[in-house]
């Protein structure tokens, strides 16, 4: 969906019809008594919540989620501790409505637009826009390196259970994907013991342009909606750059012409934040 075609009222329309029984002035009200203020939704809102913000300069946001996306708060929390300059505070505070209830949350807002907001340039803008790529991958690098850092404790149950989902996933990939895509899948079981080897990382399960929040400079303000976070081998997430590297549009899937460039800054400033990788590493 592009930005030009999104409409919010819509969005939160569709929310309140089809996730729960609460309606939105309930939850305009409740956000209201949290925050000490009126309530403004905020300009793009996710599929499974509902998003105010309020109180004093609108400095905090009060988010309802659906009861199929909540919010594991001790995940939440161990983001907080590993990456503290992106993470935005959180608490909980119960929920709202009898049947299909949403959890409510407060958060800090941070300053900032989303990343898939700013790629609309002009000719003019370009050389500007690259030099916000640059930041803005040099920032992802860094959010990466503390999750290397913060390595959790995984037990061996655990580890054997996220071997097999990840057999799961490659066996949906096999039976899905057409015949050309075989011979990287192959790749990609054969060497999936390898993957364990790595640190065992808080890691955020939606990592797109919509949860990245960025500045006017392009370094990263927020990293936002950990719903589907959970401890994972580093590196799951690393799609995320990819997204960064290009964009999408109906012709397909284009890089950017800076977009090795980019790739090059973001693994420098990743060595470099962690100390160094050793060789066998770099394989995985």
């Amino acid at each position: 969906m592009s930005i030009e075609a999104y409409s919010i009222e819509s969005c939160i329309q569709h929310f309140f019809d089809t996730l729960t029984t609460v309606t939105r002035a309930e939850c305009d009200i409740k956000a209201a008594s949290l925050v000490g203020g009126p309530v403004i939704p905020v300009p793009i809102q996710g599929v499974w919540s509902y998003t105010v913000t309020g109180g004093l300069g609108h400095k905090d946001i009060v988010q309802f989620r659906a009861e199929k996306s909540t919010l594991d708060m001790t995940n939440v929390k161990i983001a907080e501790l590993v990456h503290p300059k992106d993470v935005p505070r959180c608490k909980y505070y119960g929920q709202i409505g009898s049947q299909q209830p949403l959890s409510i949350y407060v958060m800090e807002k941070r300053d900032g637009v989303c990343y898939i907001q700013t790629r609309a340039i002009s000719w003019e803008d370009k050389a500007e826009f690259k030099l916000r790529q640059f930041r803005t991958v040099g920032d992802l690098a860094r959010f990466f390196a503390a999750a290397w850092r913060g390595t959790q404790e995984v037990s061996p149950s655990t580890f054997n259970d996220l071997h097999k989902e990840f057999e799961t996933d490659l066996d949906r990939l096999f039976q899905r994907l057409p015949d050309r895509f075989t011979k990287t899948l192959n790749l990609v079981r054969q060497n999936l013991p390898r993957i364990f080897t790595l640190p065992s990382v808080i890691t955020h399960g939606d990592l797109n342009e919509t949860n990245i929040l960025v500045d006017n400079a392009g370094h990263i303000s927020g990293i936002i909606d950990w719903a589907e976070s959970k401890i994972y081998p580093f590196g799951i997430s690393l799609w995320a750059l990819e997204n960064i590297l290009g964009y999408m549009d109906s012709n397909g899937w284009h890089y950017y012409d800076n977009a090795q460039e980019l790739r090059d800054e973001f693994w420098r400033i990743f060595e470099t934040d962690i100390g160094g990788i050793q060789e066998d590493v770099k394989v995985c």
